[in-house]
């Protein structure tokens, strides 16, 4: 499996356009074949952090994604969004195996 995390920041005035858009790419996102999970968590105490958890079966999966019509959405407009630049980070599962998940 390829997992996607990303942490962001978003300019307070600007929360509920930013799940407006957000939500509409996780929601779309989980329909894709490849994608096993798209979890949009939002910080305690500090409601303008969000974080982003997101399995792929696969890199190509995750790439296929970059590809949609729903990210290339968000990607063009979340940055003006954001309060600074958002920090995605890659990982590939250690455990469970990919195969304990099946």
């Amino acid at each position: 499996m390829y997992i996607v995390t990303v942490q962001l920041r978003v300019k307070e005035d600007k929360v509920e356009e930013f799940l407006k858009l957000t939500l509409d790419n996780a929601s779309n996102a989980r329909k894709e074949p490849g994608c096993l999970r798209f979890d949009v968590l939002r910080h305690e105490t500090e409601p303008s952090r969000f974080f982003f958890y997101e399995v792929y079966k696969t890199p190509g999966d995750h790439k296929a994604h970059q590809q949609t019509p729903h990210y290339v959405r968000w990607r063009d407009g979340a940055p003006d969004l954001l309060a600074e630049p958002r920090v995605g980070t890659r990982y590939s599962n250690v455990s469970p195996t990919d195969a304990q998940w099946r």
